[in-house]
Parts: C-alpha cells; sequence; structure tokens
C-alpha cells in the first residue's frame, strides 16, 4: 500500500462516517468498515509516517466519539492497532542512537478510551513509566528511555491489559493492582524501566507472577525463603528415611 492510497482511505472512512446520523445501519457504514478494514492492513512503516505528520488523530477522536456504536468501535480498534506500530517503533528506534526517536501523536485521542476506568489506569501506568527518565544515570541508558514515550507504552501495557484480564472491575481486579503497585514502587525502578524500553511487553507482564514483578530485594527474599524450604523439606526426608532404615 502506498502513501497516497492509504490517505484517500483514512478520507474515504472520514466521509462515510460523517454521512452516518445516529446509529442507523446503512449502506455508508459498510463503506466505512471497508475502508477501516483496509486501513488495517497498512505496514507499520506507513501508519508510523504518515500519522505522526497529519491530522488524523483528530480524524481517529470522531470516529471514536460517533453515535454510532459500529463506527466508534471500529475506530478503538484502529486506534490501537496503530499505537501498538508506534510503541514497537519507538522501542527499535531507542535500540539505535544514531535514529531520532520516532515521532508519535500526543493527541487525547490516542489516549481516552471512553472508558473512565481504563483511562484511569492508562494514566497511573504513564505516570509510574515518567518516573524511569530521572532514575537512570548511564548516558546511554537515559538515551534510549528518552526516545521512549511514556504515553504510548502506557497504552499498549493497559490495551494488554483489558485483552488479557477483562475490566478493571471484573474478577482480575487483585492482578491489576498487583501490577499497578509494582509498576509505581518506589523501590522497584527495573521494572518499569524494563517495561518502558520493551524489554518486557505488556503481554508479558499480565502473565508474570507478583514475586517476578517485584523489585530485586524482594525477589532475593523470596528466592531465600524458597532455598530454606527446600532444605527443611530435604533434612526432613533424609530424617524419614533414617529412620525406616532403624526401624528394618
Amino acid at each position: 500500500m502506498q502513501k497516497r492510497e492509504f490517505m484517500e482511505l483514512f478520507e474515504a472512512a472520514l466521509r462515510a462516517a460523517k454521512s452516518v446520523k445516529g446509529d442507523e445501519n446503512s449502506p455508508e457504514v459498510s463503506r466505512f468498515v471497508d475502508a477501516m478494514n483496509r486501513l488495517k492492513e497498512a505496514p507499520k512503516s506507513l501508519v508510523c509516517d504518515v500519522v505522526c505528520k497529519t491530522s488524523m488523530g483528530q480524524g481517529l477522536e470522531f470516529f471514536i466519539d460517533h453515535k454510532n456504536p459500529k463506527i466508534r468501535s471500529e475506530g478503538r480498534i484502529l486506534r490501537d492497532l496503530w499505537m501498538k506500530f508506534f510503541y514497537a517503533s519507538g522501542r527499535e528506534k531507542s535500540r539505535d542512537n544514531r535514529e531520532a526517536a520516532v515521532k508519535i501523536p500526543t493527541h487525547a485521542t490516542m489516549k481516552k478510551t471512553g472508558d473512565s476506568k481504563r483511562d484511569k489506569v492508562r494514566e497511573i501506568l504513564q505516570t509510574s513509566l515518567a518516573k524511569v527518565a530521572s532514575e537512570v544515570v548511564d548516558t546511554e541508558m537515559k538515551t534510549r528511555v528518552t526516545a521512549c514515550d511514556p504515553w504510548v507504552v502506557a497504552v499498549s501495557v493497559e490495551t494488554a491489559m483489558f485483552e488479557n484480564l477483562g475490566c478493571f472491575m471484573g474478577p482480575q481486579k487483585a492482578k491489576y493492582r498487583s501490577i499497578l503497585f509494582n509498576m509505581g514502587d518506589s523501590n522497584n525502578p527495573d521494572l518499569r524501566r524494563k517495561v518502558l524500553l520493551g524489554e518486557i511487553s505488556g503481554e508479558r507482564l499480565v502473565k508474570m507472577e507478583k514475586e517476578e514483578m517485584g523489585s530485586e530485594k524482594i525477589q532475593k527474599e523470596v528466592q531465600r525463603i524458597k532455598e530454606r524450604a527446600r532444605f527443611k523439606e530435604e533434612s526432613r526426608v533424609k530424617m524419614l528415611s533414617s529412620a525406616d532404615m532403624i526401624i528394618i
């Protein structure tokens, strides 16, 4: 797909959406969906190059705020897909100091979902990730960190949390709290740095046990507890074996 075709598809989707009034199921909705499906096929490099230099973020906001539920849904799907592209590009650029960091759209529509609880999770994650820049001292590491946008990463991580764990108030509420606590823990800078740099993806983060997410100090303490428990178990087995030999 070329740049011209990409932009024409977005304009076609925008025209179709503007022609739809309310929640009606008109032919324009079908045209809109067709254009959006084509836009989802656009390569990452094209999306990052064009969206960052145009006002497409405002167009996405129009889709996401539309009265028609189908248009809103498709707008959010495309927004989340593009945010993943921006996140991946940011990670790639941060690993090569010879290139400038990818510029990420900062328009509000790229940060908001329309769900107050999801948006709050994103804000908490962004606040935690923004701490990393002031926590690193190494010059090379700081260059990599500043090449990453905390908002982009926060959106990507929250999207992974929502897709894997469901809503915040659901049965996985404890998991949400565990992730948010560990991400913001002042004694756990390594975790948020690794997440910001993409060394730990959102998909991996949601699958980590709380001990894995804990600070290095906590992980060492957990390891010591496990070693003591293993030693006690081995001692118990040896003692039982010795007792059996005496009885025999």
